[in-house]
C-alpha cells in the first residue's frame, strides 16, 4: 500500500487544491434533486443530501491496487476515474417511493451506469443490500447552464433507498469494515447481517401493505361527518379522493392548506364544494406532469381548474409559479375544461 499511496500522492494533492469545487458541486446536485423530487414531483421522501468526497478518502481509494494485477494501482488516473467525488443519496419511506425516485432520475439526467442491488441478491436467492446505485452526468441541457458549469463534465453517484434499507446498510458497512473480524468468527457476523436483510425485506414490505391498509381504510370513511381541514385530516380527504396517487411530503400538506385558507376554505365541506364538478381525472389527462401526480399535486391542479386565473392570482409574488400555472392552465383550455 506504502507504494501505492506515494504513488497517489499527486493526485490527492490536486484533488485538496480543488475540493471546495466540488463541495460546491455536491451543494448544487443536492438542491437539484431536492427540486426534482420534491418541488415539481411531490416525491414522499426522507431526505436527499449530496457530499463531497473527503481528501482522505479520495487518497485511500486512489490508492487502491488492481485486484486482476498485482503491484499496479486500480486508478491510473485517479480524478477522472473515480465516480463518487460527488455522490447524493436518496432515503424514502416507501418502495413504492424509491421507483419514483428511480423514474425521476432516469429522466433527469444522463444514466452512465445502473445497477439494483436488491435484484442482484434477488437473483442469487439470498437477502442483503437492496440498494438503487446510479452514476449519471447532467442532461444535454443543464450542462449548458452556467450555474451547473462545476458539475458540467462530471459523472457523479446517486444511490436510491429506503429507510429501512438505509439503516442496515450504513450498520453493515460500519461493521464490516471498521472491524477486523476474525475469519472464524465470520460466518456468524454473515448469518446475523442476512437475518437482519431478511427482516430488512419484511419491514418494507409491511410498510407497503399498511400503506394500503391506510388507504382502505381512509376510503370508508366517506360517511363521516365533515371535519374542519388539518394536516392529518386533509391527507385522508385527499387519500380518499385520489386512491391512487402517491402521498406528497408532509410539509406539502400544510403548504395547501395555507392555500386552501387563502381561498376561505377550512372545512371538507367547503372543500367538497368547492372541487364539485371538477373531473379530476380529465384534469390529469390535461397536464403534461411526466410521472404519476401526488395527493397534493392532484389537488392544486383540481384547484386550479376550479378557480382558474384568480387561482393564478394568489401568488403574485411567485413569478416562477405563476408561469407554471398559466401553462397549465393554458393545457385545461386545449382540452376544453375551462374557457381559454
Amino acid at each position: 500500500m506504502g507504494g501505492a499511496r506515494e504513488w497517489a500522492r499527486p493526485a490527492a494533492m490536486e484533488y485538496e487544491r480543488v475540493h471546495q469545487q466540488y463541495v460546491g458541486g455536491a451543494r448544487k446536485l443536492e438542491a437539484l434533486i431536492n427540486e426534482l423530487i420534491g418541488e415539481e414531483e411531490g416525491i414522499n421522501y426522507l431526505s436527499a443530501t449530496a457530499r463531497a468526497k473527503d481528501p482522505e478518502s479520495f487518497l485511500a481509494k486512489a490508492s487502491k491496487l488492481d485486484s486482476e494485477q498485482p503491484g499496479q494501482p486500480k486508478y491510473g488516473d485517479p480524478l477522472n476515474q473515480i465516480t463518487d467525488l460527488v455522490a447524493a443519496r436518496v432515503i424514502t419511506f416507501l418502495v413504492e417511493a424509491v421507483d419514483r425516485v428511480c423514474e425521476v432520475i432516469e429522466a433527469e439526467f444522463e444514466v452512465v451506469e445502473h445497477t439494483d442491488m436488491g435484484a442482484h441478491t434477488r437473483a442469487q436467492g439470498v437477502f442483503g443490500y437492496a440498494s438503487k446505485h446510479y452514476l449519471v452526468r447532467l442532461n444535454a441541457h443543464r450542462r449548458e447552464l452556467p450555474e451547473y458549469a462545476v458539475l458540467r463534465n462530471l459523472t457523479m453517484e446517486i444511490q436510491v433507498r429506503t429507510a429501512v434499507q438505509h439503516a442496515w446498510a450504513e450498520f453493515e458497512h460500519d461493521i464490516r469494515y471498521k472491524l477486523d473480524i476474525p475469519a472464524d468468527r465470520k460466518p456468524e457476523f454473515d448469518r446475523r447481517f442476512l437475518l437482519a436483510a431478511a427482516l430488512m425485506e419484511l419491514a418494507d414490505n409491511e410498510f407497503t401493505e399498511i400503506d394500503r391498509l391506510y388507504r382502505e381504510l381512509a376510503a370508508t370513511g366517506i360517511d363521516e361527518p365533515p371535519r374542519d381541514l388539518t394536516p392529518a385530516t386533509l391527507i385522508t380527504y385527499l387519500t380518499r379522493r385520489y386512491p391512487d396517487a402517491p402521498h406528497a411530503k408532509t410539509n406539502h400538506y400544510a403548504w395547501i392548506l395555507d392555500i386552501l385558507a387563502r381561498l376561505g376554505v377550512t372545512t371538507e365541506e367547503q372543500l367538497t364544494d368547492l372541487l364539485r364538478g371538477i373531473d379530476s381525472a380529465a384534469v390529469q389527462a390535461a397536464m403534461t406532469h411526466r410521472f404519476p401526480a401526488g395527493t397534493v399535486r392532484r389537488l392544486d391542479d383540481d384547484l386550479l381548474a376550479a378557480r382558474r386565473t384568480e387561482y393564478v392570482d394568489l401568488f403574485p409574488e411567485e413569478e416562477r409559479r405563476q408561469k407554471i400555472l398559466r401553462g397549465r392552465l393554458k393545457a385545461l383550455a386545449r382540452a376544453g375544461l375551462v374557457e381559454p
